[in-house]
């Protein structure tokens, strides 16, 4: 499997980015958060899409939604990849909502897709079933990083499955029929559609039901007991019921006739009552009538009359007294007047309109005295010409970028050439190399023809000793069955051994006529393969044009940094809205100078003003002075406003003083002529002696209210008795009260609270009466229902007896046959090979190399994923790498993962790429340097693609002389 292109829609910051790799060892060389590691994502990512692996419904990968686009909604891309000679293209949207895959053929355009039917998931998995690889087999493999590789159990299973193709065939459908037997048992009594399971669940459910029923006779016995002790309980209650229901009829009786004799006794007080409320009227009305008879003034007033007499008595209100007052207050308002406006004359001759234009202008001048500035005419000298300087600068920064584009797309026609000569100087050396290993491959040796010789010897040995010793011959006989056994096994991996390598030395073929056709057709279109020294040449050449454009292509790009890091932009744009900043402050400026002489000279306008209006207050207002004139000038408005105010209050009481001064004349001529009628009529003017009469007139008419009253009240009551004959009614009621007596009886109340305490009794005893009433039919129907209903105890521990004994059996069988299947297992783990001898041959070839000679032999332990561990030559002691420094280990890993790509090369016939990612990081010295001639040799046979931050590695191969291909991430 190569690579030959990735194409990005989006994928965290890959948007609308390509990225090519060749053939050999591509090298991508860019400091850390420049993109390396998400570059390898989106490529895992494009072959395998976002689906989480191992999971029955579809859930996304943790790492999706981190890597969304930073820019645009495109999620996916494209990524083209060889397999064989086949090219392919698969093309895979990212977005969950709407993920999609697609695979074709680049060549023909033809819809592969449907050769691959969909899981249900909806999924594909085009790439697992290109290469038979899953997603993290893949990434475990191909993908060379710092990681432990304990507990690598898919890689284990893996490579067994490609080492023992057939070889458990033989027992494996022994161990499948045992294993069938066990799950036809049933291992766990959760098993419930299995034997045992369904036995365990019926003993249970057995067990529980003899529990319960056990509980429910005993609850039955309990039951019983208790319901003759409630039955007893009832009787007694429906006793008490009876007994209280006879008193209370009794108490009723009683209470009855309490209240008889109460309402008699209430009506003979209602009746007294009002007997005495019309004796009472009578005796008011005597009492009115004599008081009245007793009370006569000469001379009877109305109350109209009395008002006005009351009128002409007050003397606090007079209207001549209040004239008096009002003629003092005009004199010393007349005075106040006067003096006030002799103290304020300037004050009260200013005008109003133009001190608030005058407090205007003061304010404007203020304002534009805040906000003058002196222009700096040597700074916008300075800024004139440090504009012009930037847009020179701009435009050389144009210029320089249309030359940056013409040397780029050079420097693509230089690349494309330089492809084309080193693709043609590479298929000389490809054919050269495929000539010199397909003639110098030679056939494997067979190593089973032992194992036969050993059979024959075995048997030989066992046809002797038959005659000899007839106990001895059985170990012949045994020795040669194994013998043949191994003889038999052997051979089958001979074959598989000597296909593998016919099917290599085939390929080997195929591979070089593919290079010598691809020759021939060059040679026919025209170009001349023959001679590589031309081509180096000719390459040498392009390399040195291109070496050119790149210095030139450097040194305009410095030019373009200097520029901008001259003004301190970022971009062209940036140093464009610089350009313009600069020259809006210029024009900024000029419009601030020409707007300060405007206001320079309306300020001077405004003192002119201000110092001509400011005769009568110049010694107060002093030397001009736009702030101080303001806060001058609005005292004197508030001083003159305040002396307006008050010569406007004063006259305006002046002129209310003299208005009602008028109104008062009449008055007082009317109130004169009212006197004069009542001395007349009263035929005195004593106040003392009206104010006599009044009060008795007063009297008279209040006596005369209330006699009238008490008359009605009486011929009410009086019409009422009449009516009603209360005396009568009176006489018949004590008559009564007579005949029924009333001494040694119980009140009604007291008879009333006895009679309510013994219904609430009576109510209590009936309420628990009903209740057990109903506790006892309820009891007899429960036991009633248990008795009909619950199944003979007896049947039931009979039927439990049985399921336990049918457990038991079923619970042997299954051990038995369990037994069997880890025997037969055992057997089989005796004879498997081992994957240690498979797999140590690969990873040793590497790890001397890489560690110096150091360490030569590593041991892998694939019982439990995959364990590595040395022998450390200073102790000779068996270690786990884990042990060993940082960098030794990461050596381990690194050579384990170089055997694990051969190894599936050489027995899965699939050709990994090999990934690293900043994998070197701490290899140091003569470590890193013989890494990279590792990685240079399998290069030759695997596509290499190293990340890395640093640039030691790209200086190493360069000394090394190792081809690679730098691939630029900016």
């Amino acid at each position: 499997m190569k690579l030959k292109r990735v194409y990005f829609r989006g994928f965290g910051r890959w948007v609308d980015r390509e990225f090519r790799f060749q053939e050999g060892l591509n090298l991508i060389e860019a400091p850390n958060e420049s993109g390396k590691s998400t570059l390898i994502r989106g490529l895992t990512a494009l072959l395998y899409g976002g689906k989480k692996e191992g999971v029955g419904r579809r859930v996304r990968e943790d790492w999706l939604e981190a890597y969304q686009p930073w820019n645009g909604k495109d999620y996916g891309g494209e990524v083209d990849f060889t397999l064989g000679e086949r090219e392919y293209r698969l093309i895979r949207t990212l977005q969950w909502e709407e993920e999609r895959e697609q695979l074709v053929d680049p060549v023909t355009g033809r819809d592969l897709s449907g050769d691959f039917p969909m899981d249900r998931r909806k999924d594909r998995n085009f790439t697992e079933g290109l290469t038979g690889l899953s997603r993290s087999l893949f990434q475990r493999v191909a993908w060379i990083r710092s990681l432990p590789m304990s507990g690598d159990h898919q890689v284990v299973d893996k490579i067994r499955q490609l080492v023992h193709q057939g070889e458990e065939m033989n027992v494996r459908p022994a161990l499948e029929r045992l294993e069938k037997e066990i799950q036809g048992i049933g291992k766990t009594p959760a098993a419930k559609n299995k034997p045992y399971g369904v036995i365990s669940a019926k003993c249970a459910e057995l067990e529980a039901e003899v529990t319960a029923l056990r509980e429910t006779y005993r609850s039955i016995r309990e039951d019983q007991a208790r319901l003759a002790g409630m039955k007893k309980e009832w009787a007694e209650l429906a006793e008490k019921e009876e007994h209280l229901s006879r008193r209370m009829k009794k108490l009723q009786e009683a209470l009855n006739q309490a209240k008889e004799r109460e309402a008699l006794l209430e009506k003979q007080k209602h009746l007294e009552y009002i007997q005495e409320r019309w004796t009472e009227a009578v005796d008011q009305v005597t009492r009115l009538e004599r008081e009245r008879e007793g009370v006569k003034p000469p001379y009877l007033l109305s109350p109209e009359e009395v008002e006005e007499i009351r009128g002409l008595i007050d003397g606090n209100n007079r209207p001549e007294d209040r004239a008096d007052r009002i003629e003092e207050r005009l004199r010393s308002l007349a005075q106040e007047i006067q003096d006030w406006e002799e103290k304020n004359s300037s004050l009260l001759q200013l005008d109003e309109r133009w001190l608030q234009k005058q407090l205007s202008d003061l304010e404007e001048g203020c304002r534009l005295q805040e906000n003058l500035k002196t222009p700096d005419f040597q700074e916008t000298i300075d800024d004139r010409v440090k504009g012009i300087q930037m847009e020179k600068d701009y435009k050389n920064l144009t210029a320089l970028q249309h030359r940056e584009e013409e040397l780029r797309k050079e420097r693509g026609t230089l690349e494309d050439q330089r492809r084309n000569w080193r693709m043609r100087l590479d298929l000389i050396e490809r054919e050269k190399f495929l000539t010199q290993v397909v003639d110098a491959q030679v056939p494997p040796a067979r190593s089973s023809f032992r194992w036969l010789w050993l059979t024959g010897a075995g048997l030989a040995f066992f046809l002797l000793m038959v005659f000899l010793i007839p106990g001895l011959s059985i170990a012949g006989l045994l020795f040669s069955i194994f013998a043949s056994v191994r003889y038999w096994r052997l051979r089958q991996v001979d074959r598989q051994v000597r296909q593998e390598w016919d099917e290599r030395h085939e390929g080997l073929k195929r591979d070089r006529e593919r290079v010598r056709r691809e020759r021939r057709e060059l040679e026919s279109g025209g170009e001349s393969l023959s001679d590589p020294d031309h081509l180096r040449e000719g390459l040498a050449k392009t390399e040195e044009k291109l070496n050119e454009v790149h210095h030139s292509l450097a040194m305009v790009i410095q030019e373009q940094e200097a520029l901008l890091n001259r003004w301190k932009a970022d971009s062209t744009v940036e140093l464009r809205r610089l350009v313009e900043e600069k020259f809006q402050q210029i024009r900024d400026r000029e419009e601030a100078r020409k707007q300060d002489r405007e206001h320079r000279e309306r300020l001077e306008e405004i003192r002119r003003e201000a110092e001509e209006g400011a005769t009568v207050f110049r010694d107060r207002l002093g030397t001009f002075e736009f702030r101080s004139w303001l806060k001058e000038w609005s005292a004197i408005g508030e001083e003159a406003q305040k002396a307006r105010d008050k010569l406007t209050s004063l006259r305006l009481e002046s002129t209310t003083l003299e208005k009602e001064l008028h109104r008062l004349i009449p008055e007082m001529e009317h109130r004169s002529q009212q006197r004069a009628r009542w001395k007349e009529k009263l035929g005195s003017d004593d106040p003392a002696l009206w104010t006599e009469w009044m009060l008795a007139s007063e009297h008279v008419r209040r006596l005369d209210d209330r006699l009238e009253a008490a008359r009605s009240a009486l011929r009410k009551e009086t019409e009422r008795k009449e009516a009603e004959a209360w005396d009568l009614e009176l006489e018949r009621v004590r008559k009564q009260l007579e005949e029924k007596g009333n001494e040694g009886q119980a009140s009604a109340a007291e008879l009333a609270g006895d009679l309510q305490k013994l219904e609430r009794e009576l109510e209590w005893i009936k309420e628990k009466h009903r209740e057990k009433e109903t506790e006892v039919l309820r009891l007899e129907e429960r036991l009633q229902t248990l008795l009909s209903g619950v199944p003979s105890l007896a049947e039931r521990e009979t039927q439990l007896a049985e399921a336990r004994s049918e457990k038991e059996r079923l619970e042997r069988e299954r051990i038995i046959v369990e037994s069997a299947k880890e025997v037969l297992e055992e057997a089989t783990r005796e004879l498997r090979e081992d994957l240690s001898p498979r797999l140590a041959p690969h990873a040793s070839r590497w790890i001397g190399k890489v560690t110096g000679g150091r360490y030569r032999d590593l041991l892998i332990d694939p019982a439990e994923g995959i364990s590595l561990s040395v022998f450390v030559p200073e102790t000779g002691e068996r270690q786990p790498i884990e042990r060993l420094s940082r960098g030794t280990v990461d050596q381990m890993y690194f050579a384990m993962r170089l055997a694990l790509i051969r190894f599936f090369a050489e027995h899965g016939n699939l050709s990994l790429p090999v990934i690293l990612d900043d994998s070197l990081v701490h290899f140091d010295g003569e470590r890193i340097r013989e890494a990279l001639r590792i990685l240079g040799e399998m290069a030759g046979e695997h596509q290499v693609i190293l990340c890395t931050c640093q640039s030691r590695e790209r200086r190493l191969l360069e000394e090394e002389g190792i081809p690679f291909e730098l691939q630029a991430l900016s």
